[in-house]
């Protein structure tokens, strides 16, 4: 079984934990490939009880065994890939009854210390906005070892721009695993001069948060995964791509994500010149992917949850979760 030690350097505390090799045996190997990475601590906003983070890099590896999240153990390690590639640690019980990929196992004497900062990752996206970053490593590594640097696998045969155009992407998505694009914060703090109705910018940032959550997870990943079907071809990925993207990279871009839209009109010329193989288009999508996947998570980490603790409250009868069958 294979270990790896979770690092909350702005706490000073740690966990180790074993990975399922017994059950998701390939989902355990990209990870561990990718190992050590660097990234922002989250909390779920309606499960309870769950903290993760946006892994930099790009998981379609086959998932064997799946639990109830709302019977798993505190302690366990999830793998979402379906919703951002999130490394996913429960600290507390969780209050939904969905499925989820089973990643690992932190250590018995180290439940309390994840308990401890799953409470310090609830306050910080509630309330504090705190950033709490974590780092993920083999355990047993130098401590000093640098962070990976995301990864794809290159075709064997790939055009000079296709490669330029990806390691661009890539130096870009790993700049955002550490720390929040300028591009986004001057969105939260209403520096995109004059972006919002009424003289406000909260709608702007709202959009911004919920259009780069859905082109990352639900429009963007799906796509890399039709890319994996032998029955699709290039030119009709590029289709479905082209139906799909520009609504989403336009406004995004129009609302101050304008490194996002450049890079996704490079991606559109090249789908224009109609000249990419489908190993071409997959990699570039799948560099694509990645980074905004990463801008995902700083737009999930800022947005104001904690309004909703000033507004809408459970009444008491309806407080408590109850699990259904």
């Amino acid at each position: 079984m294979r270990r790896i030690l979770l690092e909350w350097p702005d706490l000073g505390l740690s966990a180790k934990a074993t990975l399922a090799d017994d059950k998701n045996p390939e989902l355990c190997d990209d990870l561990w490939n990718a190992l050590p990475i660097h990234s922002i601590m989250n909390n779920a906003v309606i499960t309870d009880g769950s903290m993760y983070c946006w892994a930099p890099l790009l998981s379609h590896a086959p998932v064997h065994v799946k639990e109830r999240i709302d019977k798993a153990p505190v302690g366990r390690l999830r793998y979402s890939q379906n919703t951002g590639n999130k490394v996913i640690v429960q600290y507390a019980e969780c209050n939904e009854d969905i499925m989820g990929a089973v990643l690992g196992q932190v250590d018995e004497e180290d439940i309390e210390t994840v308990r401890t900062i799953g409470s310090k990752a609830l306050e910080s996206i509630f309330m504090t906005k705190n950033e709490l970053h974590i780092r993920i490593s083999r355990l047993g590594e130098d401590s000093a070892k640098e962070d990976a640097r995301p990864t794809l696998e290159a075709p064997d045969a790939c055009k000079a721009e296709v490669k330029a155009l990806v390691e661009k992407i890539l130096d870009r998505a790993m700049e955002c695993s550490r720390a929040e694009p300028e591009e986004h914060k001057l969105v939260r703090t209403g520096k995109n001069a004059g972006m919002g109705s009424c003289g406000q910018y909260f709608s702007t940032w709202e959009f911004v948060y919920s259009l780069s959550r859905d082109l990352s997870m639900y429009t963007l990943y799906p796509i890399s995964r039709l890319c994996r079907k032998e029955e699709f071809d290039v030119r009709t990925l590029e289709s479905i791509y082209m139906e799909i993207d520009p609504t989403y990279t336009n406004l995004l871009g129009s609302y101050g994500m304008r490194t996002l839209r450049e890079y996704a009109r490079e991606f559109r010329a090249l789908i224009a010149a109609q000249t990419l193989t489908k190993e071409e288009f997959t990699y570039i999508l799948d560099a694509f992917v990645l980074y905004t996947n990463m801008i995902a998570q700083w737009a999930y980490f800022y947005y104001p949850w904690g309004i909703g603790c000033a507004c809408y409250r459970f009444e008491d009868e309806y407080r408590h979760y109850v699990a259904k069958d």
